[in-house]
Formats: C-alpha cells, sequence, structure tokens
C-alpha cells in the first residue's frame, strides 16, 4: 500500500506541476503583451513535462511489477499447499486400504 501511496502522492505531484506549468505560461504570455517579460523556452517546457511523466511511469511500472511478484507467490504458495496435502491424503488412503492405517500394541 505504501507504493500506492507514493503513486498517489506523485501523481498529485504531477498535476500541480503541471498546473504550475500552464498558470507561468499564462502569466508570462500576458506579461509580454505589456512588455514586462519574455516567453519561456517551450523545448524546456515540455522537456520537464514528459520527465516528470516518465516519473509516474516508472513509478507505475514498479507498482504493477511488486503487484505481479506477489501474486505469483501467493499461486505458488497454494499450488504447494494442496500438492503436500493432496500427497498426504493419498498416503493415508493408500495406508488404510492396505491395512496399515492402524498401530497396534
Amino acid at each position: 500500500m505504501e507504493r500506492m501511496s507514493t503513486l498517489t502522492d506523485q501523481f498529485s505531484e504531477f498535476t500541480t506541476r503541471t498546473q504550475d506549468a500552464v498558470r507561468s505560461w499564462a502569466d508570462t504570455v500576458q506579461s509580454v503583451t505589456t512588455g514586462q517579460a519574455k516567453l519561456p523556452d517551450a523545448h524546456v517546457v515540455v522537456d520537464r513535462y514528459f520527465d516528470f511523466a516518465q516519473q509516474v511511469l516508472d513509478g507505475q511500472r514498479a507498482v504493477v511489477s511488486t503487484v505481479l511478484d506477489a501474486g505469483t507467490k501467493a499461486a505458488e504458495t497454494v499450488t504447494d499447499t494442496v500438492t503436500s496435502k493432496a500427497a498426504g491424503a493419498t498416503k493415508a488412503a493408500t495406508r488404510k486400504t492396505s491395512g496399515t492405517g492402524t498401530t497396534e500394541s
């Protein structure tokens, strides 16, 4: 669950950064119309946006990988348990039918 919280935090940060970038760009455009500032380099803004998006995707990949690993381990545990119990039941049935299932003192 900690990874999910981290992912949620990253997505929230991503949204905030995007909103801040758009707000900054809009403020700059407005300033340019009054002659007070220059536009930020669009390439830099786009690079930062996609770098952050990549970080979010990497986080999502890590979460999915963790979930898949846990699922695989759980399936292996269930399979091992069922196989072990089936083998034990088979041995008990074999002993019972062969007459060695009872102990005599």
